[in-house]
Parts: structure tokens; sequence; C-alpha cells
């Protein structure tokens, strides 16, 4: 059974989460940096970004591809199932959807697995690792 320590932090993660995923749609990539530590990692198949820098440039790239932000009609969906506090670190597993409102239609352009780990900082909890598995 969970204490109300352990529900708190659980609730704060999951927000996050949600947050992470709002900012990918709405928010500006300089936003990450309230969300990721600055030393954090970010894979998706073959891609890694190391360092906030890193992760903040390919945000700015896929904005500026279209490809994900304001402007492209695209939104990101994501569900935490299980979050797991150890302490001043924490673990995630959510599954995503990522849709593109083609010709009026929203259409699953991906969907996959966050599987993020956490660390509470003196700002609060960020993610640290994440890895997205397409799928």
């Amino acid at each position: 059974m969970m204490d109300v320590g352990q529900t708190n932090d659980d609730l704060l993660i999951r927000g996050l989460i949600g947050h992470a995923a709002r900012l990918a749609d709405e928010g500006d990539p300089d936003d990450y940096r309230t969300v990721y530590t600055h030393d954090a990692t970010w894979t998706l198949g073959e891609s890694s970004q190391s360092g906030i820098e890193e992760i903040v440039a390919n945000a700015r790239r896929l904005r500026a591809g279209g490809v994900s932000g304001p402007g492209t009609a695209t939104r990101h969906l994501v569900v935490p199932l299980e979050v797991t506090v150890d302490g001043d670190t924490a673990t995630a597993v959510s599954y995503f959807l990522f849709f593109a409102d083609t010709d009026s239609a929203p259409t699953a352009r991906m969907f996959g697995v966050y599987t993020d780990e956490f660390v509470r900082t003196l700002d609060g909890w960020r993610i640290r690792r994440r890895v997205s598995r397409a799928g």
C-alpha cells in the first residue's frame, strides 16, 4: 500500500508525463528544460539525444520540419500505466498515441510505449531518461 508521500509523488509524476505531452504539442522547445534533467537522454529507435541541449535542438528541428508542435495539427495522447517511486527516483511505463489531423479526420501516425526514469530535483521531479518504443 502506498503512503501519502508516495501517492503525491505518483500524481506529480503522472502530471509531469502529461505536461511533457502538452509541451510537445503546444509549448516552446525551451520549455523542455522544465521537464528533463540537464543530462537527460531520450531514445527513439536508432535516434538518441543526450543532454537537454540536444533534446531542445531536436524539438526545434521537428517544429521547423512541420512534424509536431503548434500549427502542425498533431497531438500526443499519453496514458501512464505504472509509476514506481523509490525515494528520490522513480520509473514509469506509459502508452502513447501520436495523431495528425489529415483531411479533417484524426489519424494515428504512431503508437508505442514510453519507459521513463525520473529523479527528484530541487525544482521537483524531472525525466532523466526516456526510451520511446514504437508499436
